[in-house]
């Protein structure tokens, strides 16, 4: 069993990924980071109606979807920004628009009924202000046929934060 966790975070030793971590000593298997800021993604150049579809981009995205459609479950962990998920993480998922439309990618085939996993913090009332993405990522799994296991919202406001979360406990059997 192999867990992959997508990392949306801009900064080092962050507390999505430090909530992310503690989430992931409780899986039973095999866990990969991928770290979207240590990669080249580039932005979509939305070409899904032009007659001959998309043009090929060299860049990172083709390996990070192929790694997170080779994994058994995939953990999105991504910190709240404007009260949804980090460019890195949108621009990731926007590119699925392009190899959802690759014949050899089967990305659909592939991701339905892959169990899907989302952490998110922030600080200032994020358990409601956190919501809209908790929806957002609802959508994006239906669409894909991903299944939304569970998602956890943790409150950190500056670095270092969330080692004093008193949210901790929640995450010891997070994939159980």
């Amino acid at each position: 069993m192999t867990l992959c966790i997508i990392s949306g975070s801009s900064r080092e030793n962050s507390n999505v990924e430090y909530f992310a971590e503690k989430a992931a000593a409780s899986y039973k298997g095999d866990v990969t980071w991928i770290r979207l800021r240590e990669l080249t993604i580039n932005q979509i150049h939305d070409q899904r109606h032009d007659e001959n579809g998309f043009d090929p981009v060299d860049d990172d995205h083709a390996q990070v979807v192929e790694a997170m459609l080779n994994a058994d479950a995939v953990l999105f962990a991504t910190p709240l920004y404007w009260y949804g998920m980090s460019g890195y993480m949108k621009t990731f998922i926007d590119r699925w628009s392009q190899v959802m439309r690759d014949p050899d990618m089967r990305f659909k085939e592939r991701i339905a009924g892959k169990p899907g996993f989302l952490i998110t913090c922030g600080g200032d009332q994020v358990d409601i202000k956190g919501l809209p993405l908790i929806l957002q990522f609802k959508h994006i799994f239906e669409f894909t046929g991903m299944d939304f296991k569970k998602y956890f919202i943790g409150e950190a406001r500056k670095p270092g934060d969330a080692a004093k979360s008193s949210r901790l406990d929640q995450l010891e059997n997070f994939f159980s």
